[in-house]
């Protein structure tokens, strides 16, 4: 159920951001607008009802102990690149959400909740906040933390495809977070671990593009 809500979460926030990208608009521009919205919502369906299948998918992963089959790990590829595709049209589009200075009382009331939790190994309860944070304060100044914190959650739970959808969503929704360097080395690492070395190195070679000079991208340097 969390992994449901926190799917939708990301999906619609990514799709509402497009509200934020102008002021003004001539009837032209404003069709134009609309079509390419309706496209986005295509291309969120589709990858809706991809990641449905996902967690299947990762548990015949782990049911493997250790030796994925070939025909898992592409599956698993093909739906982490639709993501990729999904969130790299949106950002290409300018859609990305503006943030307040400073976070308002709720928001921090309910990220403090959520953190506590997380240091006590409660990742569900903490997960279910983060995304509380990131769904209902998406301006605020904490939610890319937020949304960062809920993808390592989901990773600890098991939930890798959620894992790599949040950290991704972060990347290009916050571009300048302080988090964003950390969440593309994340989301490869999690790649990396499933034997999804494609989507791994594409997420690392985009970190070293865009970060160059970060101590992530020092350290996939270090690993090569």
């Amino acid at each position: 159920m969390g992994r449901t809500v926190g799917a939708g979460v990301v999906s619609a926030l990514l799709l509402l951001t497009g509200c934020f990208g102008f002021w003004i608009h001539t009837p032209g521009e404003i069709t134009e607008i609309q079509e390419e919205q309706r496209a986005m919502r295509e291309d969120l369906a589709d990858l809706s009802e991809a990641v449905a299948g996902t967690e299947t998918l990762l548990r015949g992963l782990q049911a493997q102990s250790g030796t994925r089959t070939a025909e898992l790990v592409e599956q698993l590829a093909t739906l982490a690149s639709e993501l990729d595709l999904a969130l790299s049209r949106l950002g290409s589009a300018g859609m990305q959400m503006p943030q307040d200075t400073v976070a308002g009382p709720a928001a921090q009331l309910l990220y403090d909740e959520a953190y506590m939790q997380f240091q006590q190994g409660s990742f569900a309860i903490a997960a279910e906040g983060f995304m509380e944070v990131f769904g209902g304060h998406p301006s605020s100044s904490l939610a890319d933390d937020a949304l960062y914190y809920a993808g390592i959650c989901h990773d600890e739970l098991g939930d890798s495809h959620q894992a790599i959808e949040d950290l991704v969503a972060l990347y290009y929704m916050y571009p300048a977070s302080e988090w964003a360097a950390g969440a593309l080395f994340r989301a490869g690492d999690i790649y990396r671990t499933h034997g999804v070395d494609r989507d791994s190195q594409r997420l690392f070679d985009l970190l070293q593009e865009t970060f160059p000079d970060s101590d992530e991208a020092a350290l996939v340097r270090a690993q090569r």
